[in-house]
């Protein structure tokens, strides 16, 4: 039983990393997934930080962080066509968006630190640092994806070195056959 299981863990590695080498972008967007997530679900803290710390410009970068990681997704789809080359400028626009993406994260963050020269932080006010703590691990996320996507060639060239081949016993009868025959 413990053997058919390791078999069809086995298998299904397997197929994972043959799915990674046909489509090797798929790390880098799995990152800006998660850079995406985390930003989403922390809305809440950059949005009663916004409404406390009311800075110019914190709204329209907290918009901007949003609308251009929606953006970012639609991008890179198109960048990286199944079965196709990369369109370059695509390629090109994807940076743009990721290189505003961290530019509004710190000027969100500037903002916050010019706010907290007149606010008091209290019990009630922590979403504040902790929106801080949570816009530098974004940016870092940001980072770390437009790193992937920079070595996205690295990555798959690396990938094609793995032997994901099946050895079948039919396999070996016949490779053995052919040897026999020279």
């Amino acid at each position: 039983m413990a053997e058919k299981r390791n078999k069809g863990l086995k298998e299904s590695w397997r197929k994972f990393i043959v799915s990674l080498k046909k489509r090797p972008h798929n790390i880098a967007m799995c990152m800006m997934a998660i850079a995406f997530i985390v930003y989403s679900f922390n809305l809440t803290k950059i949005s009663n930080t916004t409404a406390v710390v009311n800075r110019p410009y914190m709204g329209l970068c907290e918009f901007v962080i949003m609308l251009f990681s929606i953006l970012a997704f639609v991008v890179f789809l198109n960048a990286y066509p199944k079965r196709q080359k990369p369109i370059l400028p695509m390629v090109i626009l994807l940076y743009v968006l990721q290189a505003a993406i961290i530019a509004a994260d710190f000027l969100y963050l500037t903002r916050i630190r010019e706010g907290l020269a007149t606010i008091e932080i209290t019990a009630a006010r922590q979403f504040i640092p902790q929106a801080q703590s949570m816009l530098t691990i974004h940016i870092v996320l940001v980072v770390v994806s437009v790193v992937l996507i920079a070595l996205i060639p690295v990555i798959g060239k690396l990938l094609s070195k793995i032997d994901t081949s099946v050895v079948l016993a039919e396999n070996k009868d016949v490779s053995l056959e052919l040897t026999d025959d020279k």
